[in-house]
């Protein structure tokens, strides 16, 4: 999943140049409080923040004066794990998406959030199977699991790493179409119980 998939690709943009009023009047009209800031090609230059306005006394200057570096970018071919990663290190909301070193978009918490959930399948009919590996388990345990999913005719819709606590690994699957709960169960515990 890359990130010009679900960025959006017209952010809106206050020009370096500009004054601090300018950057003042788009936040009130979008409702925003955080603004990127480019130069005539689009270069990112930086962002201001609503904060960051409080107090001016002399609206007309510059914006370049008041505006921070824009320390964190993704391009549109990177991953949404790694553009989630960075918002996560670095408590981010929003993250400049580059090409170029041009701004080409945005990409949000909730465009990732969003994504994520759906390769995960959050949301679709199904069930949802939490499996408990033994710690130290390898992958063959996985592939055992996903050979007995098979020849139980299910539709995989996702395979998940959930929590690793000392004593086990949870495996969460979600699938579709599953005629006998009853006999998958016995399958995925035989699995289990051989590991």
């Amino acid at each position: 999943m890359k990130v010009g998939l679900y960025m959006h690709s017209d952010p809106v943009t206050v020009p370096v140049s500009a004054p601090l009023s300018e950057a003042k009047r788009v936040m009130d009209e979008k409702g925003f409080s955080l603004l990127l800031v480019v130069d005539e090609g689009s270069t990112l230059k930086g962002f201001i923040t609503k904060g960051a306005l409080k107090g001016v006394k002399d609206w007309e200057a510059p914006l370049e004066k008041a505006c921070f570096e824009a320390r964190f970018a993704v391009t549109p071919d990177d991953t949404l794990e790694k553009a989630a990663l960075i918002m996560i290190d670095n408590q981010l909301v929003l993250l400049p998406v580059v090409a170029d070193e041009k701004l080409v978009g945005v990409i949000s918490q909730s465009e990732i959030l969003r994504a994520l959930a759906r390769a995960l399948g959050v949301g679709l009919e199904g069930t949802r199977i939490s499996l408990k590996l033994p710690p130290d388990s390898d992958g063959k345990v996985v592939y055992k699991i996903l050979d007995a999913l098979d020849k139980s005719d299910v539709k995989l819709v996702s395979v998940a790493r959930g929590v690793k606590a000392d004593s086990y690994q949870e495996l969460i699957v979600r699938v579709q179409g599953i005629s006998d709960k009853e006999l998958l169960t016995q399958k995925l515990d035989a699995i289990l119980r051989a590991e």
